[in-house]
Formats: structure tokens, sequence, C-alpha cells
């Protein structure tokens, strides 16, 4: 097997989108060389030893692009640094407008980049992310999308794959007790978006109390709630954590959850339903972007229409209802998640977009 120097480039420091980026650069690490540049005070939990983690002053959120962009020796170092690494291949999670500005002067290594969002998500600055994603549709060799329906919605002629999201199966091994599902927990997990329909699960909580008394929902999440505070159930049918969630807490909140439930308006992809998935929890969504696309209905879990409170109510009902029904597609999911979502799957198909992209180029 011909081994291949990988760098990665991410403009997270910590949440889901650094979990994707670190279970990626794990699972490429087994038979590659493999290189991630992150902002300053990324967290390197999650990083096995054998993927090396470098620490640069990149302009990744709004209070930093300004300065390390206009302080140019930190630009230089960027640059200098991936020609010192010099890769077979950059491999950009998610685009930035910092990265995407840096583009034409990285346009000599083959670049693909990974799509989680087809179209900026609702209530989100649309302004740097349509400059940033055209920019990055040009300079990049491929993209990477994580469903059939995201590629559809990508009107380009460079190559696109479709791989999955991959599993978030490392929650699962984290130390700590094991701790009990607690029986009528409906877990919301995530930040707090407008896009993530919210509203919409807490408009169909009534219902459910009144089918199901123990019923009881969990927010867990930081953002703003200002608009949502009024819509709340009292407190003996909901706990509200609104704050950032630490990769430690994650694993107790989805043990004692009953099932996982996502309500989005709009989207693409998402982690929370493979980490559901690895706590053995069935996840109600909504037949949004490709999030129905790892979702096996009855069987996994149930989609319903989005912006639809009674069919959440109905399909929540349905499951605190029949406790062996809910357990049967937890055990589904689980082996979904190792069937189909697995990183050994996910670096099978990345490593043929890489080799196929590396090939392109050299023929041109």
């Amino acid at each position: 097997m011909v081994t291949m120097k990988i760098l990665i480039l991410t403009h997270n420091i910590a949440g889901g989108m650094i979990h994707y980026t670190s279970q990626l650069a794990n699972t490429l690490a087994e038979e590659h060389e493999v290189v991630v540049i992150a902002p300053r005070g990324v967290k390197r939990e999650t990083f096995q030893p054998n993927v090396r983690l470098l620490e640069l002053d990149l302009g990744n959120i709004v209070k930093n692009f300004i300065k390390n962009t206009l302080i140019f020796t930190r630009v230089i170092r960027f640059l200098r640094t991936v020609r010192e690494e010099d890769p077979d291949i950059i491999h950009v999670n998610g685009y930035s407008l910092w990265f995407s500005l840096l583009l034409p002067f990285l346009h000599r290594y083959p670049i693909i980049t990974t799509i989680h969002d087809v179209n900026p998500h609702t209530g989100s600055r649309q302004f740097d992310q349509t400059i940033a994603r055209r920019l990055f549709f040009w300079y990049s060799d491929a993209l990477i999308v994580h469903g059939e329906w995201a590629k559809k919605q990508l009107s380009v002629s460079t190559p696109i794959y479709v791989i999955p999201h991959g599993d978030y199966s490392f929650f699962s091994t984290c130390e700590g007790e094991e701790v009990a599902e607690e029986v009528g927990t409906i877990l919301f997990f995530g930040r707090i978006e407008d896009y993530k329909g919210l509203q919409y699960l807490l408009a169909a909580m009534p219902e459910v109390v009144s089918g199901y008394p123990d019923a009881r929902l969990v927010i867990a999440g930081n953002g703003d709630m200002g608009r949502y505070m009024l819509l709340l159930p009292d407190e003996s049918h909901c706990t509200l954590i609104n704050r950032f969630i630490e990769d430690c807490e994650i694993p107790s909140l989805f043990m004692k959850a009953s099932m996982v439930v996502l309500p989005y308006i709009e989207g693409t992809q998402t982690g929370v339903v493979p980490i559901a998935y690895a706590f053995h929890k069935p996840v109600i969504v909504t037949d949004i972007g490709s999030i129905p696309e790892v979702v096996e209905q009855g069987k996994t879990g149930l989609i319903v229409p989005s912006h639809d409170s009674a069919a959440l109510a109905d399909g929540i009902l349905k499951l605190l209802r029949n406790e062996p029904l809910r357990r049967a597609m937890g055990d589904a999911a689980l082996r979904k998640m190792k069937r189909d979502l697995s990183w050994e799957t996910v670096r099978g198909k990345t490593v043929i977009a890489y080799k196929s992209v590396i090939e392109d180029r050299q023929c041109r």
C-alpha cells in the first residue's frame, strides 16, 4: 500500500466539527501520515497520538479575522507551514472565509473540501459564507458531501463524492459509570440555532405530556434561548442545560434518554444521529436535507414532516408507549452505525477520493 501525506485544515476548536475532524484524522492516520492545522486552543483530547496537530493563529472567527490577516506574518507563517509539510493532498474540513482567501496560494496542491452544509443556515451570517463557498467551489479539485440530497443541491462541475458522516462511537467508550435510562426522557442536543426547529418540539410537548405524564424534555446546548423561554414546559417536564456541553457530559445525557429528537426545519446532515446510534437510542428526525438518508423509517427511528408539531408529538408518544419497539430500534440503530457509518468505511471511500483527485491533477 502506498501511503500519502494528508494535510487537514480546520477552523474549529471544539464541538461537533472537531469531533468529526479528529475521528477522520484518526482513521486516516492508521494507514497514512496525517497532519492537522487548527486554530490555537483546539481541543486535543480526541486526536490520537499518531496525528500531528499544529496550532496556528488563524482568522477563524470574526474577532480575530482582521487581526490575523493584518498581522501578515501570521498569514506567511501559515503558508510557510503548508509548504514545509508539502502534503500530497489538502483536505479542508468545512469552508471559511480566511482559508478561502488563501486558496490561490495553495493551488499547487490537490485540494478536496468537505461541505457539511450546502447552504448557510437560517439565522447565520450569509455574506462571508457565500463568498467562501464560491471560492472553495472554484479552487477545490473535488468536494465531499454526506448524502445524495446534498450532492443534488450543488450545481457545480467539480467532482462530488458522497461519503457517510462517520460514527461517534468514541463517546460510548469514554471513562465513567454506566447510567441507566430515565424512561420518558426526550433529548434535544446541540447548539441552539434557528434552523433546528426547537419551537416545534416545544409546541408538541403539551400533547406529549397529556398522553404520557412522565415525559420530560432535556434541552442541552449553548445558544440564545430568549425566543423559546415562554414555550418551555414547567420544570417537572423540562430540564434546560443552556451552556456548552463538555465531551465528558455527553455519554450521561444520551444514556439517560429514551430517544433523541431532531425537529430541524433546515439543514444538510448532523452528527447528533450517529451519537444517538452509538448509545442504542432511536431518533425522531424531520424530512430535511440528507438526514433521513441515515435513518431507516420504523427501524432505527421515525421520520416526520418538518414544521409539524402534531407529527412530532405522535412520533414521541409512539415510542414512549412502546418500550419493546424503542429497544428494538435502539439495537437496530447501533447495528446500522457499525455497518454503514463506521470510520473504516469512511476511510476507504475518502482514500479513493484522494487518489482520484491526485491522479486527475497529475493528468492535467
